[in-house]
């Protein structure tokens, strides 16, 4: 399409940025305009495809919006031909200009919901983002029995209050952030001729803040702290030649009269100023003619270092002071050294404990004003008064006016309770009280902060909750919990009549199914036993449970334990339309409000009060836009039985009475009482396949056999009301009781988490291992192929075998006749005696007639040469003919220390010599022959010139 002057439309490509709603705007975005392209001889995908080539990037999410239009009113998608076409009519309409936006979202955003909502106006909830809901992430195979919520809320509503923002922890603004701040003019008309100086703002960002001549201070503190963060910015060594409290003398680089170079010219000057109560800097040099520094000596103290890490102290309170000083001089490029770093976190410390204490004085003023705004509630605060008078925080219950209407009067009566831990600087647990609306949400009923969780505080969170929901000793009522023993014990004191089902997931994930796994490995037991916890009549719950019998009777056993009544839908109670086995609804809860609980007491109620306001709000507004009989997620639940319904046959039997079999499968129907055999519609109040089936051959409509808790009506009269707002800390009322303190530190056994200690079921589901564990395989020899042990360890072993157990376990000894021997050869009459240590083969040793052996029961008995030359005897033994290589080999095979004792390895042992008969005649007759005296001595003198090498050569070693 062209226009009639001839001219192409001219588009406005915005791309690589992102959508922003409240007002819906593009944020950083390229622009790129193009014209003299006949776009409208283009279609779709080729439009996508010549845009993708233009911004180098998929375009997948194309939106146009007219230039004279704002973007939340005239924004529109391009997702088909017949949308481009129209984007291309829109262009042309407007023959002056011929000009189009095309916006391009990378990140796949609500583009037109945003726009939607941006357009609403005169309704409360025009300035309500709505976002999604986290889902409790359950590391199982089984889906939860409840709907996931659609809405997400940040928890960052009571920011802006300085009272309740104080102990949270406030984003660092960065470098490149600016703020603006509007002066007021205050000045006359007739004053503006005089010179007004600035005033120093302590709310500045800290690497902003520049001394300027004239600039007043509200003391000469303020002034340090300024001069501080302009010398960390930019690296001046700053240092006081003058600091009082009247007048201050500011200095660079300190000059030091060895050095012919002169000190920076910077000086700054500072006094009191004479009409006005202000510390003024009178004189100021600015100049700089220095290098970088990056250890500042006193001007940046330890409190200035605690002040600026107090957030990140109190998100970590473990951080090491190695860790803290690294992020010290990655942050504010410095060196601090190790006391500063120790005396900041101290002083943080300090800070915080401070500032605690005055947190929880205000617990009372906090619950006097819920009960103000919000009457009819319930809010219970407990406190322990010690012997010595001091009173400290025990327990706060709140339980406000609409949530337990709404409960009572749209909600079935089934509830979930759990507590998790708080994670900030307030530590305890925090109880909760969750149910289910009509739409199968979650329904925050009640929550409960408690030091401990035990018996005695389920006990007083139980009696709490139901005096509030009014259901007496239980009759009626159904609490999902799971396995914590103080809460099986309260629910059967507190309210012995209602149906306690214990969370099957706890059951299995985390307590059976972890125990069978370490006892019986396989998948076979974790799939037998949902499929024997989802069984809705006994007759399959026995099936499954054999067939697990069949595999292990300990594993069977082992369940039966657990009380089975708990667990499995077999044994439910019916009428209550609820057929959940699983306390979801609790973790779901827990998992939204995350982020609260690692902020302090009052803050976190507040971020759960506001909350839970605002979901209620948006909620409201959301079940008034359905036009449905029925909610949503149970027309859901009846669309699967739909597909699944024709494969069964309905064979009528009376009025309103059928038998609907498949295989060898059957059950009984009676559409009058709304039961079936399979107990699966009495249990979750709205018809199973079966009931879907007996109902769909009567051409009805299913959904008028449904529960009146599943109805629309129902949802409406949940959500009918609404929590009242609060007024700011500062207008709280003052009570007149006992300021509690924060609760004694109490010190569990191990170290510290932050997340919960997953079981290795649930690690190994959640497929974070990159390998196959072997914890708990039963080992099997690879030398006698027994179990229960391996090579190293393994009797059969020889000694030859190396041990595969590692290298730093000890060596068997060897076996055998080894004696330590303090052993003298004497290889000639004349030659001196040189003493060694070693382990020798005894039987060896003597049957060497050169070898003259005197046992020494210690190591120590000789502590030098002449204790030992004393020590031996005198002996006269003829010289044999020369045997250089025996003698050489046993000097090579010893140590030669008399004091030290050295293991000789098993190979290096003098070998067993057998001296045979003739060998000995040989020997015999070669001594009594007359040798020349000449080669005699020439023999005498090679053995002893021998030896003597020997000698030195082994006493430098052991030296």
């Amino acid at each position: 399409m062209e226009a009639s002057n001839g001219k192409y439309l001219t588009i406005d490509f915005h791309f690589n940025g992102m959508f922003a709603p409240s007002p819906l705007v593009y944020l950083d975005p390229m622009r790129m305009s193009v014209r003299d392209v006949d776009f409208g001889g283009m279609d779709y995908r080729e439009f996508v495809l010549w845009v993708s080539k233009l911004t180098r990037r998929s375009c997948e999410n194309l939106y146009y919006c007219s230039t004279h239009e704002r973007l939340a009113e005239g924004i529109r998608r391009i997702e088909s031909d017949a949308d481009y076409f129209e984007f291309i009519e829109d262009g042309y309409m407007d023959k002056q200009e011929l000009r189009m936006n095309v916006y391009i979202d990378h990140e796949n955003e609500p583009i037109l919901d945003w726009a939607d909502k941006e357009l609403l106006t005169g309704d409360e909830l025009s300035d309500v983002i709505e976002d999604d809901d986290t889902e409790s992430q359950i590391s199982d195979i089984r889906e939860c029995e409840h709907e996931p919520d659609e809405e997400v809320h940040t928890f960052d509503k009571t920011y802006d209050d300085e009272f309740l923002s104080k102990l949270c922890g406030k984003p660092i603004l960065n470098s490149n952030q600016e703020e603006v701040n509007d002066a007021d003019d205050d000045e006359d008309s007739d004053k503006d001729d005089e010179v007004v100086f600035p005033a120093f703002d302590e709310k500045q960002q800290w690497d902003k803040m520049v001394p300027v001549l004239g600039m007043k201070f509200a003391n000469p503190l303020e002034l340090k702290l300024c001069l501080t963060n302009y010398a960390v910015k930019n690296g001046y060594d700053l240092w006081f030649e003058k600091n009082d409290h009247q007048k201050l003398l500011a200095k660079c680089c300190k000059y030091k009269k060895n050095k012919k170079s002169k000190s920076c010219p910077f000086r700054l000057w500072a006094t009191w100023m004479k009409n006005e109560r202000s510390f003024q800097i009178k004189s100021l040099i600015d100049r700089h003619n220095c290098a970088r520094v990056f250890k500042f000596g006193s001007i940046v103290s330890y409190k200035w270092i605690g002040t600026h890490f107090m957030n990140d102290i109190l998100q970590k309170p473990k951080m090491s002071i190695r860790k803290l000083k690294a992020k010290v001089s990655k942050r504010f490029n410095l060196i601090a050294s190790v006391g500063q770093c120790r005396n900041a976190r101290k002083y943080a410390f300090q800070q915080i404990e401070g500032t605690l204490i005055e947190h929880y004085a205000k617990t009372w003023s906090y619950g006097e004003e819920l009960k103000r705004t919000n009457p009819g509630s319930t809010v219970k605060m407990e406190v322990d008064v010690m012997p010595d008078g001091e009173t400290y925080f025990s327990k706060f219950y709140v339980c406000l006016k609409g949530l337990k209407d709404g409960w009572m009067e749209g909600c079935r009566r089934v509830i979930g309770v759990d507590g998790c831990f708080l994670k900030g600087i307030c530590r305890g647990q925090l109880l909760a009280a969750i149910g289910r609306d009509a739409n199968n949400h979650i329904y925050p009923v009640a929550w409960a902060v408690v030091s401990v969780e035990n018996k005695e505080s389920w006990k007083w969170f139980l009696d709490l909750l139901i005096d509030d929901i009014g259901m007496g000793v239980g009759h009626g009522l159904t609490i999902i919990s799971d396995q914590h023993k103080g809460l099986v014990e309260a629910v059967k004191e507190r309210v012995p009549a209602a149906e306690h089902r214990q969370c099957a997931r706890h059951i299995c994930a985390r307590h059976i199914c972890a125990n069978l796994q370490k006892r019986f490995k396989g998948q076979i037991f974790k799939k037998l036993f949902w499929r024997a916890a989802g069984s809705t009549v006994p007759q399959k719950f026995e099936y499954h449970m054999n067939e697990i019998k069949k595999l292990e009777p300990l594993a069977y056993e082992h369940l039966m334990e657990r009380d089975p009544k708990t667990w499995c839908k077999a044994f439910f109670q019916v009428d209550r339309s609820c057929d959940a086995y699983e306390n979801g609804v609790s973790e779901s809860f827990n998992s939204v409000i995350e982020a609260a609980r690692k902020k302090p007491l009052i803050t976190m109620l507040e971020e759960i009060r506001i909350y839970v306001m605002e979901r209620l709000c948006i909620y409201k507004a959301k079940g008034q836009s359905w036009d449905l009989n029925i909610c949503p997620s149970i027309r859901l639940k009846l669309n699967k039985h739909k597909e699944t319904q024709r494969f069964w046959q309905v064979v009528p039997s009376g009025y309103m009475q059928f038998e609907v079999r498949v295989g060898t499968e059957g059950y009984a129907v009676d559409l009058n009482t709304r039961q079936c055999g399979c107990r699966a519609w009495q249990l979750a109040g709205y018809p199973c396949v079966h009931g879907y089936a007996a109902i769909s051959s009567l051409n009805r409509d299913p959904e008028e056999y449904m529960s009146e808790w599943f109805t629309t009506s129902m949802y409406a009269s949940c959500y009918r009301y609404n929590i009242r707002p609060l007024n700011c800390s500062a207008m709280w009322p003052e009570v007149d009781y006992t300021k509690p303190l924060p609760p004694k530190k109490r010190r569990l056994p191990g170290r510290p988490t932050m997340k919960r200690k997953r079981d290795q079921v649930e690690r190994e589901a959640k497929g974070t291992r990159h390998t196959v564990s072997k914890k708990g395989m039963i080992m099997r020899c690879t030398i006698c192929r027994e179990r229960g042990h391996n090579r190293s360890t393994c009797p059969l072993r020889p000694n030859d075998v190396p041990s595969t157990s590692g290298s730093n376990k000890k060596k068997p000894k060897k076996q055998g006749m080894v004696l330590n021997y303090v052993i003298y050869y004497i290889c000639v009459p004349f030659l001196n005696f040189f003493p060694f240590t070693g382990k020798v083969d005894l039987e060896a040793a003597l049957e060497m007639e050169h070898v003259v052996m005197f046992e020494s029961e210690s190591d120590s008995d000789f502590e030098s040469e002449s204790d030992v030359e004393a020590n031996v005897p005198e002996v006269e033994v003829d010289v044999p003919f020369v045997q250089d290589n025996l003698v050489g080999e046993i000097q090579d095979d010893i140590q030669v220390d008399a004091n030290i004792e050295v293991d000789v390895p098993e190979d290096d042992l003098v070998p067993e010599v057998e001296v045979d008969a003739n060998i000995e005649d040989e020997i015999q007759a070669n001594i009594e022959v007359e040798h020349e005296i000449e080669v005699q001595d020439n023999v005498e003198q090679e053995i002893q010139h021998n030896a003597e090498n020997q000698v030195r050569k082994r006493t430098r070693k052991t030296s």
